[in-house]
């Protein structure tokens, strides 16, 4: 076949994904659910789908630098993602995860011991690391102006750079449990092409969630 042919297959189907509905950035149309103890968890339907992380808690760093989703209700989306089997296990594992996980999860709390895998780093001389304002968080001193716990600061003060994030948070500590933690949660759909172009779409549209590494594909 020609490359006109597939020229025209493509243009066929960015007409049909220009009319496919993506949730508006408050999320208005979207189930969702409050999370503070283990339990709530429970409260999410089994299946793959597509998620959003929404808190009123002062998540002060990004993991970029593009534009942010607008905040509503006193908070803002700060993640969303795919699960194309599992999102209630996804979601468990970024608000009450067990702090020493190998696998992904939000980074928000600092991890007070070191890891050589799986965990971004917080602060660190060179490389990747988490920003504020934009700028790369290369100091003890840049680190601790994020939101902290004693513990966490205690950490920082004692030990020498890298610093890294532990693998999710757990909605029931001390340091989040005084603030909000809601999911919106879509799933049920048959469609793994459909949850990605959510995905994609809402980000492209609203903003990318600060503590996302990528904007599209993985």
């Amino acid at each position: 076949m020609s490359n006109t042919t597939w020229d025209a297959e493509d243009k066929k189907l960015r007409k049909f994904e220009e009319k496919l509905e993506i949730p508006n950035f408050r999320l208005s149309n979207v189930k969702s659910l409050k999370l503070k103890t283990g339990k709530d968890f429970n409260k999410i339907p089994k299946g793959g789908g597509c998620y959003w992380i929404w808190t009123n808690e002062p998540i002060l760093h990004s993991l970029h630098k593009d534009p942010l989703p607008k905040r509503f209700s006193g908070g803002i989306i700060i993640y969303n993602g795919v699960a194309k089997d599992d999102v209630r296990g996804r979601i468990k594992h970024h608000l009450y995860g067990d702090p020493n996980a190998g696998w992904s999860g939000i980074s928000i709390d600092i991890a007070l011991r070191k890891f050589k895998s799986h965990n971004k780093k917080a602060a660190a001389k060179s490389g990747k690391v988490a920003l504020i304002g934009g700028i790369k968080i290369k100091t003890k001193e840049s680190l601790l102006k994020i939101n902290l716990s004693k513990e966490e600061k205690n950490y920082i003060k004692k030990n020498k750079l890298p610093f890294y994030f532990r693998n999710g948070i757990r909605v029931s500590d001390k340091k989040h449990k005084k603030y909000l933690y809601k999911v919106y949660f879509i799933i049920g759909l048959k469609s793994a092409g459909y949850l990605e172009l959510i995905e994609k779409k809402w980000r492209e549209k609203h903003g990318l969630p600060q503590l996302c590494t990528y904007k599209s594909g993985r």
